[in-house]
Order: structure tokens, then sequence, then C-alpha cells
């Protein structure tokens, strides 16, 4: 409604995969999408030779390690297995997470596109080698208890807020950049409608929102 006092009518479309809202939006079936953080949409663009372009962040999604039996890291034993997600950038998140956990660090102290080579230490040789599709971990996470995952996939195990939360990613120059996004192109991120849309997306209506009705899963990124 807000959008239609600036002329715009807003139509949204649901998605249950990561793929299709990039490529409708690439092929100009789409103005924008809100689905990905930038270094996805990077890893989409180099893959696909595509222009997309993050236009304003939106939200800090709560990305976290679950554990089912462990109430601290030092509870975690040796040799324990963490279920991660198995696409390169999310991948890359998980380790990150584990090594502000202090549960690893890295060679040369990399911080983004890591992968299992990029581990220097691993004192309590965690097995890493579990890992699924985003949209498999709370379904994997009730096999092995020991998982890290995004709070929108906790919620459909009914697990909502810190239940069951062993570590939360903390806010960072890196992780400032796993940011939930609105996206668009490059030939219209310019236009008039994308900047009404910023414009109401990140208007005190929408932050006040994301801080009293969704903390559970999120915290402003503007």
């Amino acid at each position: 409604d807000d959008l239609k006092e600036d002329g715009y009518e807003l139509i949204i479309h649901e998605f249950t995969d990561y793929q299709a809202p990039n490529n409708l939006l690439f092929n100009k079936e789409l103005d924008a999408n809100m689905i990905q953080h930038d270094y996805f949409l990077q890893s989409f663009n180099k893959a696909n030779n595509s222009d997309l372009v993050t236009v304003q962040p939106i939200y800090h999604a709560t990305f976290a390690l679950y554990s089912k039996d462990y109430t601290t890291i030092d509870e975690i034993p040796n040799g324990a297995s963490i279920t991660l997600p198995d696409d390169s950038t999310n991948l890359s998140r998980a380790l990150y997470l584990l090594g502000q956990a202090g549960l690893l660090t890295f060679k040369d102290n990399k911080t983004v596109g890591l992968t299992l080579e990029d581990i220097e230490s691993n004192p309590k040789n965690l097995q890493l080698d579990d890992q699924v599709p985003l949209t498999s971990l709370a379904q994997r996470y009730t096999e092995t208890g020991l998982a890290i995952m995004y709070p929108t996939y906790a919620k459909s195990l009914e697990l909502v807020g810190d239940e069951q939360r062993l570590f939360v990613e903390k806010q960072d120059q890196v992780t400032e950049g796993y940011a939930i996004s609105l996206v668009a192109r490059n030939d219209n991120k310019d236009s008039e409608k994308i900047k009404v849309l910023i414009k109401h997306i990140t208007s005190v209506k929408v932050r006040q929102f994301l801080i009293y009705e969704y903390s559970w899963a999120s915290s402003p990124a503007f």
C-alpha cells in the first residue's frame, strides 16, 4: 500500500530455490529480488556471466551453530561431526563461524572463499565432510544433532530464538557482506521504481518490524 502512494504496485513472487529468482531477474522477468547476500551474488554472476548488483542491504540473518546435546562450545567432543551447507558461499560462511567460535583457524588468515583445504588448525579434529543443501539442513540436523543453519530452516523444527543455538555468528567486516540484500540489474539499478522500492524497504516501519517482529531471525542492515 505504501508503494501505491508513489504510483507503483508491488507484486511478490515466492521461490523455493536460489537460482530461479536470479535467472528471472537477469532475463528481465523480474525487476528485483531479495533472496541472497553479496557473496552468493558474486558467485552467481561469475558462474553465469551476469550483471546483477546489490542495491541495498536489508537484514542480517542470524546464522548459527545449533546443537541438540551441548550447551557450550567446550562440550563439543573431539571428533564430532558438524553438518554444513554444501554450496561454496555458505560453506565458507559456516567455516568462518567456526573460526569465530575458536574451533578452527585458517591459512594466511583467509576470511572469505573458505574451503576445507584452507583450515590450518582443527584442535578438536571436527569432522566437516557432512555437507548438504541449505534446504536439507533442518532434516539432517534431526539426525546428527549438530549443524550450522539459518533460522528460517530451524523454524521448521519449531526452534525459534536462541533455542538450541550453541554459537551465533558475530557481526564484523566480513559478515557484513552476508546481509540479505535487494538486488537489481546494472541496467535498472538507478531507475525510479528501484529508488522508490529502496525508500520503502528501508523505512522506519520496516526497521521496526525487523526489530520487534522478526528479531528471532534477523537484525536490520540499514
